[in-house]
């Protein structure tokens, strides 16, 4: 990356590892010194903490931004504190829960681990955190025991910058991969797309002129972004212009026009091109005028329980009364009422109990109202007829244990 106040066919101001912007601290945080040139670069520096936290900030507002683990391993500092979605396979087990592309792995919470050993590929949405750049007392990770994570994966209770990223998921759902080909899928799988012929629809946004995307690709002074419904991607190769239009990369008012742009796909996983072969002016389409754009969804397979405290056919369990049951898939909180009851083996009356369902999780709580009996066996019945998010009935689920003496 060129120096600062360096004219660089890159263009813009691109957000990237050698020039992160701390959020938290609104500075830059990696800058070399040039004493020979100090007033210009005070000028050089005040603008640029001004004009990069304003991008940060128009960055944050359009929604979770669509991306790859490629390029959230790339670009952490970027993506520090940004709600994101990716596409995605769950990975590990009850203990440590990753999610992978194949090739890499991000740490994540609030996603069960996978019931296969080829797991489905998921939709995740959610935080992605630097968490050394926190401190250990913040509030937005309170209740994820980092500290006990970082003891365990780095010997020390505490991370330093870029040791430990993670995601926490807020919620999952079946991917979606069929349909038209847009910015937004094209960013979430770019690997799919490569080196293939592709048409996009988005709106012009200049030389990065509003920090979208954390670096230019630099091929050459014409590169510009498309972005559409919270995801962008660089077109190179072409100058923005054509008949009865000429845009400049670099002038903001030029960013109200909408193009329609063919070409192939190319670039990195972290980074994609469209290399242009056509760039047509066209209307904003109605469809990018909603501020909220509905995913279909089709129905996924039926949800199970995972994992559940205590155990199956667990003994000495205490008498205080609270199940747990953690599920495969998101659930539908109201149809739990009526279809959860719990009996002692060997007698058919009811036992009163309350429940609540925690979706950041996927946790069901069953608390009984008065403590159980000691040394009797218990039964807690899932029925049929509790439902996942999207309607797909959960696999009926008994488990049975044993209370002890207390």
């Amino acid at each position: 990356m060129p120096e600062i106040g360096a004219y660089s066919p890159r263009g813009g101001l691109a957000v990237t590892d050698q020039f992160p912007i701390n959020p938290d601290l609104g500075s830059i945080e990696s800058l070399r010194y040039f004493p020979n040139h100090r007033p210009l670069l005070v000028f050089l520096i005040t603008l640029a903490v001004w004009q990069c936290s304003t991008l940060f900030l128009q960055a944050q507002t359009g929604g979770p931004v669509p991306t790859t683990l490629a390029a959230l391993e790339a670009y952490p500092s970027y993506f520090h504190r940004m709600e994101i979605v990716i596409l995605a396979q769950a990975a590990g087990d009850r203990d440590e829960v990753f999610v992978t592309d194949g090739k890499r792995r991000l740490r994540t919470f609030n996603i069960p681990p996978p019931l296969s050993s080829d797991p489905e590929i998921i939709e995740i949405r959610g935080t992605y955190w630097d968490v050394g750049r926190l401190d250990p007392d913040d509030p937005r990770i309170a209740g994820y025991n980092i500290k006990q994570v970082s003891e365990l994966s780095l010997g020390k209770p505490w991370p330093s910058s870029g040791e430990l990223k993670l995601l926490i998921a807020d919620s999952t759902q079946r991917a979606n991969r069929s349909g038209d080909t847009t910015i937004r899928t094209l960013s979430l799988e770019p690997s799919r797309y490569r080196d293939q012929l592709v048409t996009l629809k988005g709106r012009f946004r200049g030389r990065n002129l509003y920090g979208d995307l954390p670096e230019a690709p630099g091929v050459t002074l014409d590169d510009f972004i498309l972005r559409s419904n919270g995801a962008s991607v660089w077109v190179v190769g072409m100058e923005p212009s054509g008949p009865g239009f000429d845009l400049d990369v670099t002038a903001r008012v030029d960013t109200s026009r909408w193009l329609q742009i063919t070409g192939v796909v190319s670039g990195r996983d972290q980074l994609i091109e469209v290399v242009a072969e056509s760039i047509d002016v066209i209307d904003r389409p109605a469809a990018a005028r909603n501020s909220v754009t509905a995913i279909p969804q089709a129905q996924g397979p039926a949800p199970e329980v995972i994992f559940s405290t205590p155990t199956p056919d667990d003994t000495e369990v205490g008498t205080k009364g609270l199940v747990r049951f953690q599920f495969s898939r998101d659930m539908r909180a109201t149809s739990f009422a009526d279809h959860i009851k719990a009996f002692y083996v060997g007698t058919r009356t009811a036992l009163e109990l309350t429940v609540e369902y925690r979706p950041r999780n996927r946790v069901l709580s069953v608390q009984f109202a008065e403590p159980l009996l000691t040394y009797h066996q218990v039964e807690v019945n899932l029925a049929d007829g509790i439902l996942a998010t999207d309607g797909a009935n959960l696999v009926p689920h008994t488990l049975r244990f044993a209370t002890g003496g207390q």
